[in-house]
């Protein structure tokens, strides 16, 4: 019969202790301690031991009375590593991918160091079916007790994004320089990733996507290449007017006015007006005469007008006082409203606008030229109202 000493050596010796205890990397970093988890397999491997020792005879009714309790307590309580608190830097990210199930996440937690065991993750899972996880990339602290890490994952702040901003009316060249400063990306990508229409699905006349790239409010996953940036903002648009009702044939049209209009008007009723002006301009033959579209081309944007030899320049394609019709294409990202506005424009019979006052937007309409004089004579007299006043003009 075995010596009662072996017996305790055997029984009292926790599985896992030893392991722990040995890891430098664990004491290290965190304090480890044991939790119990479920265990319901470590059980029934207990019981089938029980049996083994029924059937094998032999002083086994003593080994069951001394240490038939011992026996199931070692295999049916083996300790899940887990740290202690919210853990500490340096941080780790986790990258929560589409379909990643619960096993999956709880072993990437404790592959990156983040957890100290998969158990002790998989057993809070396996508690709690609620809990579950949107994809995206987590910066988490490392050495985080299972319990803290499962929070952290669910908590939106500590998801890692490129998120930029995109304002209506801008160009394309200046969208692509946010997202270079706002991304940090290589602004030779982008323009490389802007330079084939093609590529994403665009038949442009000017083989531009001056237009095409919808401004908003974007969020992508670090990494996200120029490419993938550049076709998102692209697919956007394209959901946008589709939602406008824009066949796809009238893109290119509706964009050129949306952009135009999106330059010309500040408040939203302005917008459908704007848009009505050059529809009737359209409709008789007389030139657009836009100070947006000749300022596109030469880039100064520093005055609210243009100069006499500017308008009179018969080398800038986008000339609307010496070219007639639309420009060749749009001359900034238009957003909702402009595009609407493209669709939809106001009911009226205006032939001319001006902003009689550059600070606050407002804007004179006119059905005739004389109208137009007069609306002309409040805005200079306004320039003229203060030194302040004259910066804008």
């Amino acid at each position: 019969m075995p010596d009662d000493s072996k017996f305790d050596e055997i029984f009292n010796t926790l599985p896992g202790e030893s392991s722990a205890a040995s890891t430098p990397e664990s004491s290290s970093r965190r304090e480890v301690h044991s939790r119990v988890p479920g265990g319901r397999g470590k059980t029934v491997f207990a019981l089938f031991t029980i049996v083994i020792l029924l059937l094998s005879g032999g002083g086994v009714w003593w080994v069951w009375s001394e240490y038939g309790e011992r026996v199931v307590n070692y295999f049916a309580s083996e300790p899940a590593a887990d740290y202690e608190g919210g853990g500490a830097a340096p941080t780790i990210d986790v990258i929560v991918a589409p379909g990643d199930i619960g096993e999956t996440v709880a072993r990437k937690l404790a592959d990156v160091g983040v957890t100290a065991s998969f158990e002790a993750v998989y057993d809070l899972l396996l508690q709690d079916a609620t809990i579950t996880f949107q994809p995206g990339t987590y910066r988490l602290l490392t050495g985080m007790s299972a319990e803290s890490a499962l929070a952290a994952l669910r908590d939106s702040d500590n998801r890692v994004q490129i998120s930029f901003v995109i304002p209506e009316g801008v160009t394309m060249q200046r969208a692509l320089e946010i997202i270079a400063e706002q991304a940090s990306l290589p602004i030779e990508d982008l323009t490389a990733a802007a330079s084939e229409p093609s590529l994403y699905g665009i038949v442009s006349p000017t083989e531009s996507l001056e237009g095409y790239l919808f401004p908003a409010t974007y969020s992508f996953e670090p990494g996200a290449t120029a490419e993938e940036i550049v076709a998102r903002m692209v697919e956007e648009m394209k959901s946008r007017l589709a939602q406008a009702g824009v066949a796809e044939s009238d893109w290119h049209r509706v964009l050129t006015m949306a952009g135009l209009v999106q330059r010309e008007a500040r408040f939203e009723e302005d917008f459908y007006k704007a848009a009505r002006v050059f529809y009737n301009r359209l409709d008789v033959g007389m030139a657009l005469q836009s100070d947006a579209t000749v300022t596109y081309w030469t880039g100064l944007y520093d005055g609210a007008g243009t100069s006499d030899a500017d308008r009179a320049d018969e080398s800038n394609p986008y000339n609307t006082y010496v070219y007639p019709g639309l420009p060749p294409g749009p001359i900034s990202l238009p957003g909702d409203i402009a595009i609407d506005a493209a669709v939809n424009p106001a009911s009226g019979d205006w032939l001319y606008f001006v902003s009689v006052d550059l600070r606050t937007g407002e804007t004179v309409f006119s059905n005739t030229y004389a109208q137009h004089l007069v609306a002309v004579d409040q805005w200079l007299s306004w320039c003229r109202e203060s030194e302040e006043n004259g910066a804008y003009c």
